[in-house]
Parts: C-alpha cells; structure tokens; sequence
C-alpha cells in the first residue's frame, strides 16, 4: 500500500490503485476518505484497512460522482457511519446514482461516447447514498477535524473537487495520470474550466498530485501542461 507524508503529520495512503484510486488521509485520529473505487474491488479495500490498523474512516469526500469513485459510497456509509462530502453541483445525481454527463476530450474516446450515449447514464448507474456536507466553494476541512481543505476543480465535471492535504493534493479526474508524459484525462465536459484547474492546483504548493487514476504527478509536470495547454 503505496504511502505519502503529507507534512505535520498527515499521512495519505493509496487503498485501491490501478483503473480507479482511493485514497486515506490520516490526521491524528481523524480519518478521511478521497473517492470510494469500484465496488469489485470491496473486499481488497476492507482488507487494506484491516492492514493499516484502520476501524473507523470518519468522512468520504467524493471529487464527483462518476461511477468509478462514487459506486462504494452507499455501502461504506452503511459499513463505517461515515459522512459524505460532495460538491453541491452532484448531490442530487449522487442520491439518484447517477453520473454527471460524460465527454470524450479525444477523438476515439469522442467516438466511443457518441456511439453508446443513448444506453451511457443506465449503464453506468450505482447506489444512491445521501450526502451530507454540500460544499460549493473552498471549504476548510479544520471544521471535520482534519487539516486541509478542499478546492473546487471544475472542467472534468461540474462538480469535481480536489483535496489539498500539506504538500499532497488529491485531484480527483482533474489531474490523470495514465499516459507518461500527461495529465490530461480522456473524458471530461469542459477542457478551458479543466486548464483553469491545473493552474488553482499549481499554485497550492503542493509537490505530489494524486490522480483519481494512474500514478502520482509531479509539480513540474503539472505546470508544464498548464503552460503549454494555455499559450494554445
């Protein structure tokens, strides 16, 4: 189980990796998830906590609602009495299971959404759950007992949010992290508001940007695509 110290203390670890990442944010005896992963993959997560010592995860923050981070939501709000944290923007399509639009941002990908759209939004529904903390700009996570706070990042969807943990920033679908060389993800509904994102994050300060898929990104990469997707 992949680990990043934060700084003061914050640790992250890496639960679920590969297709799709979740993530632990551990602050004194707080505990925060980032994205809930595929529901395939439960019995790998409950073991991976088991691992880390972890019995009580205390809040989920969802980045959005796409399939892929949300699936798991309802069942760990049953499992743990967690809360759920989600943008405004998606709370009602995360108590509906249902996915913000999806967009290919290139050409097969594109096609592929063209192709399937009439059948997309059923195919890819999950179990509702009931968010509980709606967040519509920067919010503090002091308030939950962590420190850190989370940063609306728009462009991949609406509602997509990252959080900003000491020196580690977990980005959600705004940063991706699959193809050497990139961060720009094969989907999303708004590539000019998605740049905008990856120069919010650039200036947190943050050194590591962990994507809701793939591996790690750096500061360095993450500005170099900024500033080359903005002098376009």
């Amino acid at each position: 189980m992949k680990t990043w110290q934060a700084g003061n203390g914050i640790v992250v670890h890496r639960l679920l990796g590969g297709r799709s990442n979740a993530f632990l944010i551990r602050d004194g005896n707080r505990t925060c998830m980032v994205d809930g992963g595929r529901n395939y993959r439960r019995k790998a997560l409950l073991a991976r906590l088991h691992k880390a010592g972890i019995a009580n995860i205390d809040y989920l923050i969802l980045t959005h609602t796409h399939y892929d981070h949300a699936e798991n939501a309802a069942f760990l709000k049953e499992r743990f009495g967690l809360k759920i944290v989600v943008h405004e923007s998606e709370a009602a399509l995360l108590e509906a299971g249902a996915n913000p639009a999806i967009e290919g941002t290139i050409s097969p990908t594109r096609l592929f959404i063209f192709l399937i759209r009439r059948w997309l939004q059923q195919l890819l529904r999950y179990p509702p759950a009931k968010p509980d903390i709606l967040v519509d700009g920067p919010f503090d996570l002091a308030l939950l007992g962590i420190r850190g706070y989370v940063l609306p990042t728009p462009g991949h969807s609406e509602g997509s949010i990252s959080v900003i943990a000491g020196e580690v920033a977990l980005a959600g679908d705004a940063v991706f992290g699959m193809f050497p060389g990139s961060v720009f993800p094969p989907f999303g509904q708004d590539i000019p508001r998605m740049v905008e994102s990856w120069g919010l994050l650039a200036a947190t300060g943050c050194q590591t940007f962990l994507p809701g898929h793939g591996r790690a990104r750096s500061l360095e990469l993450l500005t170099r695509e900024y500033t080359k997707y903005v002098e376009r």
